[in-house]
């Protein structure tokens, strides 16, 4: 039987995970029912990285073509509906003139404590709590290389891949990536809040005190600090500081006497810090309030929703909170720190270690203190007989006022990971339209901007594949965390080791030895 001419490129596609590298374990990475997750629409399920050279096309126009994989040895006759006539019984009921939109959100693009929380859990032999696996912080912390955008602009990277076993879909895989960071960059005010509770006594105190050297090793002469302690009771220690350069002595001074002790009042320390960020707030500065802490909250008001209520408005004033979480990992308290960084609009990031401080705040200075692009909003375009049938941003929805809009940091990117399903696998045409647009406005001055990509499924289904594959086997990682068994970890660990044989990238090694680590492995 001979294929039609208009569909034998999506079904020669079907294993194209081979040329990103995956090759058969890409291929499977579906068939376990399980590493792959579909939470639904608006469900919780995002990107983060610089540099490389992946598939699709950026900042505008059209992705380029590249060369055909070899052909499928399956000889199915597809006939590809084109409109008039009847559409299949899985299409009845859709509009096929209108297309399908979707508004997608990946969180703030410095959101990134879930991994690490992970690894400090899986290092001491014990198994991370399912729901405090968010997939998209993965996506977040793990970096994925993307070319940096132009200064002031952002680039979009679309990739596309067939599920093997699985005609009716396929693996979406879009990146939005920020520009470098500018240097020099803008002189800072910042007002750290430091848990010195009982309960920070050991290794979140040291965390602490790693975190503020790692970014007092990275100010400049004229930056502004100020430091303020909480437990039972809240302490001025630094107001209006000008700092006179790295490693400015009456900082380190300040830290290096730091002790805990006392009760937790998180919500008086909170408000005291706010106090102290605007009454020294400067336009022409990044202002940021850095809020050190275990999480804890045992005086006071202790609900996380109500606590995060007191940070809400200052993404108004262009105030962002930094939430930086010490654990130690069994007492680490998420349900406080996760949705008061949410509200805050700034980063939230976990301490396993002081290496990992100079990591997040030296290494990663830029990504987890600066914001290239504020108010992010994301838009995809798609053929009308697609619907997202799994999801592992935070949320998604065909209404944009329901979906939250995000921020990007410099150095970094959105990533946004999905299957498509279409309502029948004879629908999908390659020379259909796929339109992704981000909209966004400049921290500073509050300008709209807007970058658009549009190419055709055929076109992203034969660009060759960087990201999307690397992409895969984080999302893999975190999937198979959230319903652990030896199947869903054996396919997550296969996948990584089939990706990267070997383990040259550190990212893909740190998966595998934490994966081994899991209890159920």
């Amino acid at each position: 039987m001979k294929r039609s001419s208009s569909l034998s490129f999506v079904f020669s596609a079907l294993c194209a995970a081979w040329i990103g590298g995956l090759g058969l374990a890409a291929c499977a990475a579906d068939e376990t029912g399980e590493p792959f997750v579909s939470p639904g629409t608006g469900a919780s399920g995002g990107s983060g990285g610089a540099g490389g050279e992946p598939g699709g096309s950026s900042t505008g126009g059209t992705t380029g073509g590249g060369n055909q994989p070899p052909p499928h040895p399956d000889d199915t006759l597809v006939a590809v509906f084109d409109g008039p006539a009847t559409p299949p019984v899985g299409c009845m009921g859709i509009d096929p003139s209108e297309p399908a939109t979707f508004f997608v959100s990946a969180d703030d693009s410095n959101s990134m404590a879930s991994p690490v929380h992970v690894r400090d859990l899986l290092r001491l032999g014990m198994e991370p709590f399912p729901s405090e696996i968010r997939t998209h912080e993965f996506l977040n912390y793990y970096q994925i290389q993307y070319p940096a955008a132009p200064p002031g602009q952002l680039s979009l990277f679309p990739e596309l891949e067939a599920v093997a076993d699985a005609p009716a879909q396929l693996y979406f895989q879009v990146a939005l990536r920020s520009f470098n960071a500018i240097q020099p960059r803008k002189p800072m005010n910042i007002t750290f809040l430091v848990d010195t509770s009982g309960s920070m006594q050991g290794p979140g105190l040291t965390r602490a005190k790693a975190a503020v050297l790692a970014i007092a090793s990275q100010l400049a002469a004229g930056d502004l600090v100020g430091i303020v302690t909480w437990g039972a009771a809240n302490n001025v220690l630094l107001a209006d500081h000008v700092v006179t350069g790295p490693n400015d002595v009456a900082i380190l001074s300040v830290v290096n006497a730091l002790t805990a002790s006392g009760g937790t009042d998180l919500a008086s320390g909170l408000n005291a810090g706010y106090d102290l960020a605007q009454k020294h707030y400067a336009p022409g500065r990044l202002n940021r309030v850095v809020l050190i802490s275990d999480g804890g909250a045992n005086v006071g008001v202790t609900d996380g929703v109500r606590i995060a209520m007191a940070a809400a408005d200052a993404d108004k004033e262009g105030i962002y909170l930094l939430g930086v979480a010490t654990g130690p990992a069994l007492t680490h308290n998420d349900a406080v720190m996760d949705p008061l960084t949410d509200k805050g609009r700034g980063a939230y990031v976990y301490l396993d270690s002081a290496e990992e401080a100079a990591n997040m705040f030296a290494k990663r200075f830029d990504e987890t203190m600066d914001i290239a692009a504020r108010s992010v909003s994301v838009e995809f375009k798609l053929p009308w007989y697609f619907n997202i049938h799994k999801f592992y941003g935070e949320e998604y929805a065909t209404e944009k006022p329901e979906v939250e809009p995000q921020h990007l940091a410099p150095n970094d990117a959105l990533i946004f990971s999905q299957v498509l399903e279409a309502c029948d696998a004879s629908v999908i045409n390659p020379s259909d339209l796929v339109t992704i647009r981000a909209v966004w406005t400049t921290p500073i001055t509050y300008t709209k901007q807007t970058t658009e990509v549009t190419t055709t499924i055929g076109e992203l289904l034969a660009a060759q594949k960087k990201g999307l594959p690397k992409g895969k086997v984080i999302v893999m990682y975190a999937e198979a965390l959230k319903r652990p068994s030896k199947k869903t970890l054996t396919a997550a660990h296969d996948a990584a080791l089939a990706y990267d044989p070997e383990l040259a990238d550190p990212v893909i090694a740190e998966i595998v030895s934490l994966l081994e680590k899991h209890p159920q492995f």
